[in-house]
C-alpha cells in the first residue's frame, strides 16, 4: 500500500473531538456502566434506553451490546430464572419492584441535591412558637412599614423646609429649581387625583403632574437671575405654559378636545408657577433650617430601624412561608434581585450622605449641593416605594385573565389595576405621618425643653407640623377612594368582604379612627388660635363648625348592622340593626356627604387658621397645654391608622397569598376576630410608639444635654482673673 508523504496532521479542534469520542465509547461500553455506576451523573441523560419491559442489569445479551426486542418474554435472558426457584407469582411481584425501581431511577434527581446525610433530611414546617406564623409575619411587616412610612414621609418636606432656611447664594437658587419641579409633581398628582374624581377629569393625574411640574420649571427658570415676574404674573405664566405642555404630553388630548382638562391643567399650573416664585424668593429663616437639621438626625437614626425591621421580615417570611416566597421571587426576578437592591443601596448612601454631609457643606458653603443630595434621596425612596407596591398589588388583584398569568412578563405583573392608586395613597398617607410624627417631636421636646427659648421654638415647630400633617391630610380620603374604586372594579367581592362583610366592623374602627382625627386637628387650631391676637372674629364660626364635625363623624362610622357578616350567623344578635328610618345613615351618599363635610370644615377652619398666623401677632411658647398633649395623640391615633388600614388591605386577600392564585392553606388562613386583630395591633402601635421616644430623645434631647454639660463644663474650666 502506497504511503503519501508528508503526512498531514489534524488539526487540534479535531483531535479534542475524537478524544471525546472515544472516551465516550470506551465509558459506554465499560463494565462500568453496568455495575451500578451511574454514567448519566456525568455525561448527562443517555442517549439510548431500555425498551419497555427491559430492566437495566439485563444479563449477558445487554452486556454484549445486543439490542432486546420489546416483545421478548424473558428480561432475565437465555436460561431460566437468574434467582431459582421463584413460581410465577413471585416473578410478576419482582417484575413489578423492578418496573418501580427503574422508574425511581429514571426521577432520580439526588445528582442535584447534596449527597450525604443532609440527601434523607425531610422538610418540616416550622411554627413561631406563641403567636404563631401569622402573627410574627403580621409584627415584623408593621414595624417594618411603620419606620419605612417615617423616613419617606418626612424627607418629602425636610428638603423644602431646608430651601426655606437657606441664604438665597446663586448655588442654592440652582438646587432651587430642582426642588420645585419635585414639589410640583407632589402637588399636581395630588390635585389632578382630586379633580379626576369630583369633576371626574379624564386623565386628571396627567394633566396635573405635567402642568404643576412644568409651570414651576419654567417660572423657576426665569426667574433664576433676577425676580423679573411677580406672584401674579408667575401665576400666569405657570398656568399658560403648564397647560401647553400638558396638552402636549398627555395621551389623546390633542385629538380628543376635552375641557375641563385643559381647565384643569391651566388652573394647576398656576398654582405650580405661584409656589415656585414664592419659593425662590422667600426670605431666609433659620427656624426652618433648624428644623429640618434636627428632623434630619431622627430619620438617620429611623433608616436603620428600617433595614432591621425589613431583614427580619423577609427572614419571618422565608421561615414561616418559603414556598409561597419562592413564587413570589420567581414571578418578580429583576425586581428582587436586580431593582430592589440597586435602590436600596442607593438610597442608603445618598442617605448617609444627606445626613453627615449637612455641616460639612454648609461650613463650605456649599449648600445648594446638599439641597440637591436631598431631592434625590426623594426620588430614590418614591422610586422604591412605587417598585415594592407591585408585589403588593399583585397579592391583592392579580392581572386577569388568570389563566395567562404565567405567560405575561414581569412588568405587567407589577403594573396592576390597583398599583397606581396604592401608590397615591401611600404617597398621600406618608406625607401625613411624616406631617403628625413631628408633631409627636415638636411635642416632647417642649415638655422636655425649660428655658423660654426652647419651648417658643417647640411650640412652632408643632405648628409646622400641625399644618403639614393636616394640610396633606385633607385629600388623603380622596385617595382612598380611588384605591377602592379600583377593587370593586376588578372584583366586587373584596370590596363587599371589606365593607359589608367580615371586614366590616375592621372599617367602623377606620371610621372613627379617621373622625377622631379629623375632630382632633381642628380642636388643635382652635387651641392654638387663643395665643393669636385678633382672632377671636373667627371663633363663632368655628364653633358651628364643631358641632358639624361631630356630626359627620358620628354619620361617617354609623354601621347599617353591628355584626360582622352581612347575614348574621349563630351566636348574632339579628337584631342589632339599624331602624327602618335611620337606615339612610348607612348609605353611600350620607357617607360621602359626611367626609365632604369633614373635609371641608377642616379646610375652612385651617383657612382661618392661616390668615389669624399672618395677621396677628402669636405669642409662642404660650400655648395651651391641651394642645401640646392633642399633638401627641394625634401621632399616636396616625400610627394606630396606618397599622390599622395595613391590616384591613392584606386581610381583604380573604384564606389567599395570591386572591384566587395562591390559596393559604396554613392553619392561619381564617380572618381574625376584632378584638383579637384590635389588641395585636394596639401592641404593634405601643411598640413603636416607644421605640420613637427613645430615638427622639437620642436623636435630638441626648445631645443637647451633652452640648449643654460641655458648655457647663467648659465655663468652669476657664481661668479666673486674679484679685
Amino acid at each position: 500500500m502506497e504511503i503519501s508523504s508528508p503526512i498531514k496532521q489534524p488539526s487540534p479542534f479535531l483531535k479534542i473531538v475524537f478524544g471525546l469520542i472515544l472516551v465516550f465509547g470506551l465509558v459506554s461500553f465499560s463494565p462500568l456502566s453496568f455495575s451500578g455506576f451511574d454514567v448519566s451523573s456525568i455525561l448527562g441523560p443517555q442517549s439510548a434506553f431500555a425498551e419497555e419491559g427491559e430492566e437495566d442489569f439485563g444479563g449477558e445479551e445487554a452486556g454484549s451490546g445486543e439490542e432486546a426486542d420489546a416483545g421478548e418474554e424473558d428480561d432475565f435472558g437465555g436460561e431460566g430464572d437468574d434467582f431459582g426457584g421463584e413460581d410465577e407469582e413471585d416473578g410478576e411481584e419482582e417484575g413489578e419492584e423492578g418496573e418501580g425501581e427503574e422508574e425511581a431511577e429514571e426521577d432520580d434527581k439526588s445528582y442535584l441535591t447534596d449527597i450525604g446525610p443532609a440527601a434523607n433530611h425531610e422538610l418540616k414546617p416550622f411554627t413561631f412558637p406563641g403567636i404563631g406564623n401569622r402573627k410574627a409575619v403580621w409584627l415584623a411587616a408593621q414595624y417594618h412599614i411603620l419606620f419605612a412610612s417615617f423616613i419617606l414621609g418626612c424627607p418629602m418636606f425636610v428638603v423644602i423646609m431646608e430651601v426655606m432656611g437657606a441664604r438665597r447664594t446663586q448655588g442654592v437658587r440652582k438646587s432651587i429649581i430642582l426642588s420645585n419641579v419635585f414639589l410640583g409633581v407632589l402637588i399636581g398628582v395630588t390635585l389632578g387625583i382630586i379633580g379626576e374624581i369630583i369633576i371626574g377629569i379624564h386623565h386628571g393625574v396627567l394633566y396635573g403632574m405635567w402642568a404643576c411640574a412644568f409651570g414651576a420649571l419654567i417660572v423657576s427658570f426665569l426667574n433664576y437671575f433676577h425676580r423679573i415676574m411677580d406672584i401674579r404674573v408667575s401665576s400666569a405664566v405657570g398656568g399658560v405654559v403648564g397647560a401647553l405642555f400638558a396638552v402636549a404630553v398627555t395621551p389623546g388630548a390633542m385629538e380628543h378636545v376635552y375641557l375641563p382638562g385643559y381647565v384643569s391643567a391651566l388652573i394647576i399650573g398656576a398654582v405650580g408657577g405661584m409656589l415656585s416664585n414664592i419659593i425662590m424668593f422667600a426670605k431666609a429663616d433659620f427656624k426652618f433650617e433648624r428644623l429640618a437639621h434636627e428632623i434630619t438626625k431622627v430619620i438617620g437614626i429611623c433608616y436603620s430601624f428600617t433595614a432591621l425591621t425589613g431583614g427580619l421580615f423577609v427572614l419571618v417570611m422565608v421561615v414561616a412561608y418559603k414556598g409561597f416566597m419562592s413564587y413570589l421571587v420567581d414571578s418578580f426576578p429583576v425586581l428582587f434581585m436586580i431593582v430592589y437592591p440597586t435602590l436600596f443601596i442607593l438610597e442608603t448612601i445618598v442617605m448617609y450622605i444627606y445626613v453627615y454631609s449637612w455641616d460639612p457643606l454648609n461650613r463650605a458653603n456649599k449648600k445648594g449641593r446638599h439641597i440637591v443630595f436631598g431631592v434625590l434621596l426623594n426620588v430614590l425612596g418614591l422610586t422604591l416605594l412605587c417598585a415594592l407596591d407591585g408585589p403588593a398589588t399583585f397579592m391583592q388583584t392579580p392581572p386577569t385573565p388568570l389563566n395567562e398569568l404565567p405567560n405575561i412578563g414581569e412588568w405587567n405583573r407589577l403594573t396592576t389595576s390597583t398599583w397606581m392608586p396604592l401608590n397615591y395613597h401611600r404617597l398621600v398617607g406618608n406625607g401625613t405621618f411624616g406631617g403628625y410624627l413631628v408633631g409627636i417631636i415638636a411635642a416632647y421636646m417642649f415638655l422636655w425643653s425649660s428655658n423660654k427659648e426652647e419651648k417658643e421654638y417647640y411650640d412652632w415647630v408643632g405648628y409646622m407640623g400641625n399644618i403639614i400633617g393636616v394640610g396633606i391630610m385633607i385629600p388623603l380620603p380622596a385617595m382612598g377612594y380611588i384605591f377602592v374604586r379600583e377593587i370593586y372594579q376588578y372584583d366586587a367581592t373584596i370590596g363587599m368582604y371589606i365593607m359589608s362583610d367580615r371586614e366590616s366592623m375592621f372599617m367602623l374602627v377606620q371610621g372613627l379612627l379617621v373622625g377622631t382625627m379629623f375632630s382632633a386637628s381642628n380642636i388643635y387650631m382652635w387651641v392654638s388660635m387663643k395665643r393669636i391676637e385678633g382672632a377671636e372674629r373667627f371663633f363663632p364660626a368655628m364653633k358651628f363648625g364643631f358641632i358639624l364635625i361631630v356630626i359627620s363623624a358620628t354619620i361617617w362610622f354609623t354601621p347599617r348592622r353591628f355584626f360582622a357578616t352581612m347575614m348574621p350567623e349563630p351566636g348574632m344578635d339579628s337584631n342589632m340593626v339599624l331602624p327602618d328610618n335611620l337606615a339612610f345613615l348607612a348609605l353611600m351618599v350620607s357617607k360621602n356627604t359626611a367626609a365632604f363635610a369633614l373635609v371641608t370644615i377642616t379646610l375652612v377652619n385651617y383657612i382661618f387658621y392661616t390668615i389669624a398666623t399672618r395677621t396677628g401677632k402669636i405669642h409662642w411658647g404660650k400655648i395651651n397645654p391641651l394642645g401640646i398633649y392633642v399633638l401627641i395623640f394625634m401621632g399616636f391615633a396616625d400610627i394606630w391608622l396606618l397599622s390599622w388600614m395595613g391590616t384591613i388591605r392584606e386581610l381583604s386577600r380573604m384564606n389567599w397569598h395570591i386572591y384566587k392564585v395562591f390559596k393559604d392553606v396554613t392553619p392561619d388562613k381564617f380572618t381574625p376576630s376584632l378584638a383579637d386583630a384590635g389588641m395585636f395591633v394596639t401592641m404593634i402601635v405601643w411598640g413603636f410608639f416607644i421605640m420613637m421616644t427613645a430615638i427622639i430623645w437620642l436623636g435630638i434631647k441626648y445631645p443637647k444635654m451633652q452640648k449643654q454639660k460641655e458648655t457647663e463644663a467648659a465655663a468652669q474650666a476657664a481661668p479666673q482673673m486674679a484679685e
